[in-house]
C-alpha cells in the first residue's frame, strides 16, 4: 500500500509517495526456511553448562550464629493473636452510636472502627448483619486488651469473652444481660484465627539468613507461595481457607505507624527479646474452621493449634530427611540418575517432560538425596538453606505461654509525656 507524505511549510513543498518492498517469491521462501531453521535450535542453555540460569535468591546465608550457644537465651512465645467472631446483640443503627463518641469512627453506614485504651491506632472493626442483629467483631486480642501482640495466651474462650465485651463497651453498644450471659457460655461463632509463633534466631544478621533460607525453600514445599524482599513469606495469600505468612517481627515493629505504645508492661523488655525474631502466622478462615470443627469457640485446643504449626516447621526446614547432597545419587535408580544430572547441568525441563512420573521421581530423588527437583537448581545452595533453617527452628522455636503476666500486660504501666517514648493519648471510655 502506498504512503502519502503531508506537503511541508515551505515554499519548494513536493509531495513524495512511496511504495512497500515487493519481495520475489523466492527471497521470501528462503527467509522463512530460515526462520524455521532458527525455531528449531535448542536452547544453549541447555546446551552449554556455563549459562545455568541464575537462582531467586539474593541474600547471603550464614548457618552459624555469631555468639556462643551458651551466651544465646532463646526467646519463647506462642500465642493467638486476631479472631474475627460473629456475635448476637442487637444495637441501634451505627450512625448514633458514633454520635459524640471519642472512642468510634463511623466507616460508611455499616462499619465502625473501636479505638483501643492503650493506643488510638490500635482498633477493632465492627460491622453489622442481619438487620442490626448480630455484629461481626474482628480484632487482635493481645493488641487491643494490652497494646502489643508479643506475648499472649493459646487458650481462645476467656480473652475473647474480654475482647468482646471491651468492644462493645468501649462502642456504648449496651448488651443485655442475656446476651452478656450467652457471649460468655461460648453462643457465638469464630470465622477467623490466627495462631502465632516466633523463632528466636539470636541476632538480626541470623534472621536475615533464616528469612532468606525459607525464601529459597518455600517455593519447593509449598503451592501458591509468594515472598515480598527478605521480609514477608506468604502460602496461600489469597485463599479463602488458610493462610500461613512468616515475617521479621523486629522489623515490623521499627515502621511508625507500628510501634509499641509507650504504656505497654514491660515495653524495652519485649523490644529487646524479639529482636531478631521471626514470627510464623497460620490464619484459619471461617470455611476452614468449619471443615475442622472449630466455629465453637469451646471447641478450640491448643494442642492442636500447635500440631498444625508443626507441620509446617517441619516441611520447611525437612527435618525427617537428609540434608541436600549428590553423595548417594548412584543409589537412585538410571532414568533418575539421567534426569537429576540433567537437572543439574541447566536442564530445567528434564522432569516435566514426563508429567505423569514427577510426583514419583521427586519423592525418590529427595528421600535418596534430599534434593528437592521443584526447588532451586543448586545443590549447595539448597544444603546452605536446609542447613541455617534447621538449625535455628531446632533452637530458637519453643512453646511458651504467658497466662501468668496477662492481667499485668492489661493493665499496662504508667508514663510520663518526657520519657522520649511514643506517646499515644488513651482514648476515655463510655459508661
Amino acid at each position: 500500500m502506498a504512503t502519502l507524505h503531508q506537503p511541508s511549510t515551505s515554499r519548494h513543498s513536493f509531495i513524495q509517495i512511496s511504495f512497500p518492498k515487493v519481495e520475489k517469491p523466492v527471497q521470501r521462501a528462503a527467509s522463512a526456511n530460515q526462520r524455521c531453521i532458527k525455531t528449531k535450535l535448542p536452547n544453549p542453555a541447555l546446551i552449554n553448562p556455563s549459562t545455568l540460569s541464575k537462582p531467586t535468591m539474593r541474600y547471603p546465608l550464614a548457618p552459624y550464629a555469631l555468639k556462643p550457644v551458651s551466651a544465646w537465651a532463646p526467646f519463647f512465645s506462642c500465642l493467638i493473636d486476631t479472631v474475627a467472631v460473629l456475635v448476637k446483640v442487637q444495637h441501634k443503627a451505627f450512625s448514633r452510636i458514633a454520635e459524640n463518641n471519642p472512642n468510634v469512627r463511623r466507616n460508611g453506614n455499616h462499619v465502625l472502627s473501636v479505638k483501643s485504651a492503650f493506643c488510638c491506632k490500635v482498633s477493632a472493626r465492627v460491622l453489622t448483619r442481619e438487620n442490626r442483629e448480630v455484629l461481626y467483631i474482628e480484632a487482635s486480642i493481645p493488641k487491643f486488651l494490652t497494646g502489643q501482640n508479643i506475648v499472649g495466651r493459646e487458650d481462645l474462650h476467656e480473652p475473647c469473652v474480654q475482647m468482646i465485651l471491651e468492644v462493645l463497651s468501649r462502642a456504648g453498644i449496651k448488651a443485655t444481660p442475656d446476651e452478656i450471659a450467652a457471649i460468655q457460655a461460648g453462643q457465638y461463632t469464630l470465622v477467623r484465627i490466627d495462631h502465632a509463633l516466633h523463632c528466636d534466631t539470636g541476632s538480626p544478621e541470623r534472621g536475615a539468613a533464616v528469612m532468606s533460607g525459607l525464601r529459597c525453600l518455600v517455593y519447593a514445599k509449598a503451592k501458591a507461595a509468594s515472598a515480598y524482599g527478605n521480609e514477608t513469606i506468604y502460602v496461600q495469600q489469597h485463599s479463602s481457607r488458610w493462610t500461613l505468612r512468616i515475617y521479621r517481627k523486629d522489623l515490623e515493629l521499627k515502621k511508625r505507624s507500628r510501634q509499641l505504645p509507650a504504656n505497654v508492661y514491660g515495653r524495652q523488655h519485649l523490644l529487646g527479646k524479639v529482636e531478631g525474631c521471626v514470627r510464623l502466622e497460620l490464619v484459619l478462615r471461617a470455611p476452614e474452621l468449619k471443615r475442622l470443627g472449630l466455629s465453637d469457640p469451646l471447641a478450640w485446643n491448643p494442642n492442636g493449634a500447635q500440631q498444625r504449626m508443626k507441620v509446617w516447621t517441619d516441611r520447611l526446614s525437612q527435618l525427617e530427611g537428609r540434608v541436600p547432597g549428590i553423595e548417594n545419587i548412584d543409589s537412585l535408580s538410571n532414568l533418575n540418575q539421567l534426569k537429576l544430572r540433567a537437572w543439574l547441568l541447566g536442564d530445567h525441563c528434564a522432569f516435566s517432560r514426563t508429567p505423569t512420573t514427577v510426583a514419583i521421581s521427586r519423592k525418590e530423588i529427595l528421600r535418596v538425596t534430599g534434593i528437592d527437583v521443584r526447588g532451586e537448581p543448586n545443590v549447595a545452595l539448597q544444603r546452605q538453606a536446609i542447613t541455617c533453617v534447621r538449625h535455628i527452628f531446632r533452637a530458637g522455636i519453643g512453646l511458651k505461654n504467658y497466662a501468668s503476666k496477662w492481667e499485668k500486660l492489661r493493665q499496662g504501666t504508667k508514663f510520663s509525656s518526657n520519657d522520649g517514648l511514643t506517646r499515644c493519648v488513651r482514648a476515655k471510655t463510655i459508661r
